[in-house]
């Protein structure tokens, strides 16, 4: 769910997903139906609705509109097809917990039958109660305080109990902490990028492909020295990143999007987050003119702020892992759209394959420097 008209999900300019071109994303967008529309909100006591319109935020898989009634404003969300009613309802019990935690969350708005989530044959329907905020700004109070979310989500995860509990079993396992899949996703993207270019182009993409490959068996490597192992999967988020965050100033008035909860390691959702709301800022749509590397404020604010928490894994534990997960983190997000697509969400494979390259290289020659960040 995307709550304010200033914040999208891919348009933040330090998440490492990029955003397709505008034309490309509305031509491919799922809509709603007016007769759809009808009978969805004959299910929820919203009151007078007095305008609707399409809000083309997040996922074009996964169609939202902006509800404003005599009651208040809100957002009805398909969910995309991937989801079944046990993982949704896992995710709606997620977010319950979460705000009892004291992270705030976009609100959902009940049936008028009970429960949150409304089943219409193969399809699945929610509505949030609208939350206005902005986008995350890449201030360092703002790293600070997105820390502080991820570890309070975190600890309310592990003290799931009875219902939630039941709930969480729904949720997938995985993620890029598993190499041989990331390796895998990688293989996939070379094949599918290098039918689409001409010899020169299909030389540097074997390129770029070695050398990732080359990192993630030193990953594969470190990441069992250091314990990763041990590392029991649980209950986290899935997709927390600054275009699920939602802000007034340096307020997190919302954590948003839970539809990629997952059991995984609490080190690999940590090391995502410290990557992605540290992000230099990138500009553009030419991966060639991005800055590369990681803002050291922010990088040490989130640290700060997640740290600042009770720990739900021991602070020595997960430190030597981090920088390493980051690349695997990296690798992983750049391979899965390019295997499926042959591109980056419009953007052609060799330049982000040599953005993607340079920032692990980066991430590579920094991993103890990373560490001793979170570690002190």
């Amino acid at each position: 769910m995307q709550p304010s008209d200033r914040s999208s999900h891919g348009s933040n300019d330090d998440h490492f997903h990029r955003p397709q071109p505008v034309d490309a994303v509305d031509a491919q967008r799922e809509k709603f139906q007016s007769r759809e529309i009808a009978t969805v909100l004959s299910h929820y006591d919203l009151g007078v609705i007095t305008n609707i319109r399409e809000y083309r935020r997040g996922s074009r898989r996964s169609p939202k509109l902006k509800l404003e009634t005599e009651r208040g404003e809100y957002l009805l969300k398909r969910k995309n097809s991937g989801h079944t009613v046990a993982r949704a309802q896992a995710g709606h019990a997620l977010q319950g917990r979460a705000s009892a935690a004291g992270v705030p969350v976009a609100e959902l708005v009940p049936l008028r039958s009970g429960g949150t989530l409304l089943a219409l044959g193969d399809r699945l329907y929610e509505v949030y109660e609208w939350v206005q905020g902005g986008r995350y700004e890449r201030d360092p109070a703002q790293a600070f305080e997105a820390g502080v979310a991820l570890a309070r989500l975190h600890r309310a995860f592990a003290l799931l109990d009875g219902e939630h509990e039941h709930a969480a079993a729904e949720l997938p396992r995985g993620g890029f902490s598993d190499t041989d899949a990331v390796r895998r996703s990688l293989f996939l993207a070379d094949a599918s990028a290098s039918v689409r270019v001409d010899t020169e182009g299909r030389a540097a993409i074997g390129g770029f492909v070695a050398s990732l490959d080359t990192h993630l068996a030193r990953v594969e490597k470190k990441l069992g020295e250091k314990g990763l192992a041990g590392q029991h999967p649980a209950v986290c988020h899935g997709d927390y990143h600054p275009g699920n965050t939602m802000w007034s100033g340096v307020r997190l008035v919302a954590v948003i999007d839970f539809d990629s909860a997952r059991h995984e390691s609490v080190a690999a959702e940590v090391a995502n987050a410290m990557l992605q709301f540290s992000l230099k800022h990138r500009v553009g749509e030419n991966p060639d003119a991005w800055q590369i590397g990681l803002d050291t404020d922010r990088l040490r604010s989130f640290c700060a702020g997640y740290c600042s928490e009770p720990a739900v894994v021991p602070r020595g534990e997960l430190a030597p892992l981090l920088p390493w997960l980051m690349m695997s983190a990296v690798i992983a997000e750049a391979a899965a759209p390019i295997a499926r697509d042959g591109d980056f969400a419009g953007i052609p494979a060799v330049p982000f394959l040599r953005a993607t390259s340079r920032l692990v290289d980066w991430i590579s020659d920094r991993t103890r420097a990373i560490s001793t960040v979170f570690a002190t």
